[in-house]
């Protein structure tokens, strides 16, 4: 598979603080889900791949290390497991904003796990959810859905009826949405059995019945669906005292979309299965660990990439997630439950069994 190097540049960061909720709430920088690269620059249907797939099907192995030099390297071990765990897992999830007393997170602190497993995302190849900081909106007009401005070069902003930014309703103007949504409900808090092409779609023409854009998988979007204390892992902000160690189901279509491969169904040639590993203290990883001032004023995943011969799909070649040591840092030193190497290997060998046998179903139908 023939891969064109090309300069994309990725990066994005936490830095502000702004009141909300019972505390501050941290906004980031950094799109149902999107991908980095993607956007007028390089493309409005750009889907971005791990470190690693050039086209070719199987199981895709990340190693994520931390630099033994960084401060509170000790520290950040065991969230990295953790969330190493988590992505490996794709378990999708609802209720994954545990706040106040439900966490063990001291009030006043922001929880390293939670926010590492945001920007192991976008280390992955996911975007934002929302239009962040990047668009350059301000306040609440950040939590509409991912787009770009379109033809007029201003975004067109119109939360509808019911008054809900990033819901079903909105009404974008020329805006040329970002966010793959579920074809079928158009709803980011369920997912289809089958993520790809089929039943996922960037494309507004492809809506179901009345909705005029696509959703994004806020939490204020979570309450008005019924599904409260829920928001996808990719969504933009962190708050202090809370804990997002869980994956949502969007976060989840987010990876399994693109492991559908270069033709976006599942099932075929392409297609491969997602393992990360722990390299442990070491910079000889894919992926990257480190507290580092001079990167960023809170947190950063910094990704280069490539497109992969003449298509819209973009592989990482080189990443970093960068933190900053001005905060006050929570580090969970609880370690969840992690399944060994061998059974992840295992897991990978039976999931690519199963493409193998969905393609042999097809061909013989």
């Amino acid at each position: 598979m023939n891969v064109t190097e090309v300069v994309l540049k990725f990066s994005r960061y936490l830095a502000a603080l702004l009141f909300a909720m019972a505390g501050f709430s941290l906004t980031q920088k950094a799109n149902g889900f999107a991908y980095i690269f993607a956007g007028e620059a390089n493309g409005v249907d750009v889907v971005t791949h791990p470190i690693g797939y050039t086209g070719t099907g199987g199981v895709l192995v990340v190693s994520v290390g931390i630099d033994p030099t960084s401060a509170n390297a000790a520290s950040m071990v065991i969230s990295t497991q953790n969330v190493i765990s988590t992505w490996n897992g794709l378990v999708p999830t609802t209720g994954n904003l545990i706040l106040g007393a439900a966490n063990n997170i001291p009030s006043g602190q922001v929880d390293f796990e939670s926010v590492l497993l945001h920007e192991m995302g976008h280390s992955l190849g996911l975007s934002h959810v929302n239009a962040a900081t990047e668009s350059g909106l301000a306040g609440a007009d950040r939590n509409y859905t991912k787009a770009t401005d379109g033809a007029n070069n201003v975004f067109d902003l119109n939360d509808g009826a019911d008054n809900v930014r990033g819901s079903a309703d909105d009404i974008r103007g020329d805006d040329v949405n970002l966010n793959y949504f579920r074809t079928s409900n158009n709803n980011p808090f369920t997912i289809a059995s089958t993520v790809d092409s089929t039943t996922y779609s960037r494309d507004t023409a492809n809506l179901p019945g009345s909705d005029t854009f696509s959703t994004n998988p806020d939490r204020s979007v979570a309450t008005l669906l019924g599904v409260p204390n829920t928001e996808a892992a990719m969504q933009q902000g962190s708050f202090f005292d809370e804990d997002q160690r869980a994956l949502g189901h969007d976060d989840v279509a987010g990876i399994r979309y693109a492991s559908s491969g270069l033709d976006e169904i599942a099932g075929t040639a392409d297609d491969y299965i997602l393992m990360l590993t722990y390299a442990g203290l070491t910079t000889s990883a894919n992926i990257i660990i480190d507290f580092d001032n001079t990167q960023t004023g809170f947190a950063v995943s910094q990704s280069g990439g490539a497109f992969i011969g003449a298509s819209d799909h973009v592989r990482i070649t080189t990443n970093e997630i960068f933190f900053n040591t001005g905060f006050s840092w929570f580090f969970n030193d609880t370690l969840a439950v992690p399944l060994p190497a061998s059974a992840w290997m295992g897991m990978a060998m039976l999931g690519a069994l199963a493409i193998v046998r969905k393609r042999r179903n097809r061909l013989a139908g």
